[in-house]
């Protein structure tokens, strides 16, 4: 399959340039000989990164200027998805995003859409012709990367909350583990605080344990959790995120190590995997 590349535009089968105009509106020329020479009977993906509503509205024009040029067969590939954590409404006065983002990709009537680890099925319940890509290779990438480096080590899977729980079984069943760790915790939704971290054991006896979920923000759920889990008794408390934000820096009290990718954006000094292996 072509790919049209906003992340890694050198890779992009046609050479294109963006830029914004000075109301901010973003905009993009494609290069029009090179689309000339092209199959355009070949299916085509736009791979890209959602961060934004910039994001969003390139990607729409991309497949608006690719629909006036003859293409068929136009699908989306979505490393991360704007909106993809309010999948529903919070609190009296707030928006449905997720809604409302789904809602402006099926009228761009796409062939199909994929989206690496989105947050919840609600994601793909509202986006027509959508698909899930789960995290389940790039976890397996990260558990090898470490056994490489620590082959004695027998992995536990960690669930940081209610929400990951779903995935996490899956996940330990892809992978073959059988320890798998599930921990909870309250957030009061009108200020974001975390409390009373719990876990489903009472003695860790050592292990090196893995908390595995789709995204790091500012990172309280892993510290709180990560804490938690070394006062059970854990030897080290490892981070596998899918989307690395990292809002408030990759430096989080009681993980020893991270792994990510650069679905959101690139990260150093974590290991941090590239998208295009999974997308």
């Amino acid at each position: 399959m072509q790919t049209f590349d906003l992340i890694y535009p050198e890779r992009s089968v046609f050479p294109f340039k963006t830029m914004l105009f000075p109301d901010g509106q973003p905009h993009v020329k494609i290069d029009a000989v090179q689309v000339e020479k092209a199959d355009k009977e070949q299916p085509l993906r736009i791979l890209t990164r959602l961060n934004n509503a910039n994001d969003l509205l390139l990607a729409l024009f991309v497949k608006n200027t690719l629909d006036y040029m003859g293409f068929g067969h136009i699908e989306l590939h979505v490393s991360y998805l704007l909106a993809a954590r309010m999948d529903r409404v919070m609190l009296d006065g707030e928006p449905f995003s997720l809604k409302v983002i789904a809602a402006m990709l099926n009228q761009a009537g796409f062939k199909k859409i994929r989206v690496f680890d989105p947050h919840s099925e609600v994601t793909t319940a509202l986006i027509d012709r959508s698909y899930a890509v789960t995290n389940h290779f790039f976890v397996r990438d990260a558990l090898q990367d470490y056994a490489g480096r620590h082959p004695a080590v027998k992995p536990c899977l960690v669930s940081p909350d209610a929400g990951a729980l779903k995935k996490i079984h899956k996940l330990a069943q892809s992978l073959n583990i059988g320890d798998v760790v599930e921990c909870m915790k309250e957030r009061d939704v009108r200020t974001g605080a975390l409390t009373n971290f719990k876990a489903m054991t009472e003695n860790l006896h050592g292990q090196t344990c893995f908390i595995v979920d789709d995204i790091c923000d500012g990172g309280g759920t892993f510290a709180g959790t990560a804490k938690m889990l070394k006062e059970k008794g854990a030897g080290k408390v490892h981070l596998i995120v899918s989307h690395g934000i990292f809002s408030k820096g990759i430096s989080i009290e009681a993980i020893d190590e991270i792994y990510t990718t650069d679905s959101y954006r690139q990260v150093d000094n974590v290991h941090c995997f590239p998208i295009s292996k999974y997308l």
